[in-house]
């Protein structure tokens, strides 16, 4: 390898020379705030433009963007961390076995629950969206996208939640849960129509039914992994 030379040959790594303290701490920062402005830049999109991320890495614009496994993945290990913190906190004493059953349960299994349901919602998207083309991958990045904005949405809803909690607002919970599900609702129904690009009758028919069989997978899942652990 010659010396000036800025990649290894070999491995494509970086050349920097000889490390000194101020160097380190230099590339830290470079990494971080790159990882820092990727998150501005893929959050963004993830709330108000639906379908936006899956179409950009499509078109292989990726460099500007976390990664959608990554982004699955941080989004939802940040979201179960947070509901685990939350429901220790906001639980002084637990009234019954049953619950104390139930949070065990949900704590523990819906986290890798996800992992799980995650393809299986990718392969439903394949059997409404045989036409799509770009085989897959397509419908696993749709599938990692949706569920990013759904734990990262959810985020959200457990801080204002938690916050409406602790003053008794009972009432604007329930509001807040109808808002959560309209807006989860309204988001999967738009990325469809973006990144399938289907009528609208299209859309509206196979969104209809790809709700109502996730939503018959993910409990029948939660249920059968209850059975099981009982």
């Amino acid at each position: 390898m010659e010396a000036n030379a800025k990649y290894c040959w070999a491995c494509g790594q970086a050349t920097y020379g000889e490390e000194d303290i101020l160097s380190f701490f230099k590339h830290f920062l470079n990494d971080y705030f790159t990882f820092d402005s990727k998150i501005f830049r893929s959050v963004g999109p993830l709330f108000s433009k639906p379908g936006f991320l899956t179409l950009e890495y499509l078109k292989g614009k990726r460099v500007s963007y976390i990664p959608p496994l990554r982004l699955f993945i941080f989004s939802s290990i940040i979201f179960f961390l947070l509901l685990s913190v939350l429901d220790q906190s906001s639980t002084e004493a637990v009234n019954s076995s049953d619950e104390a059953y139930w949070d065990s349960f949900f704590e523990s299994w819906l986290p890798k629950l996800f992992f799980i349901l995650s393809p299986l919602f990718a392969l439903l998207l394949a059997i409404f969206f045989k036409k799509r083309k770009g085989s897959m991958l397509v419908h696993f990045l749709f599938s990692l996208h949706f569920h990013s904005t759904l734990f990262s949405s959810g985020l959200l809803y457990l801080i204002i939640s938690w916050t409406f909690a602790q003053f008794e607002l009972l009432v604007l919970n329930q509001v807040l849960i109808a808002v959560f599900s309209l807006f989860i609702l309204f988001y999967l129904f738009k990325a469809l129509l973006n990144v399938y690009n289907e009528s609208i009758f299209g859309t509206i028919w196979r969104f209809v039914l790809l709700s109502i069989m996730y939503l018959f997978l993910m409990s029948g899942s939660m249920l059968l992994l209850a059975l099981l652990s009982s």
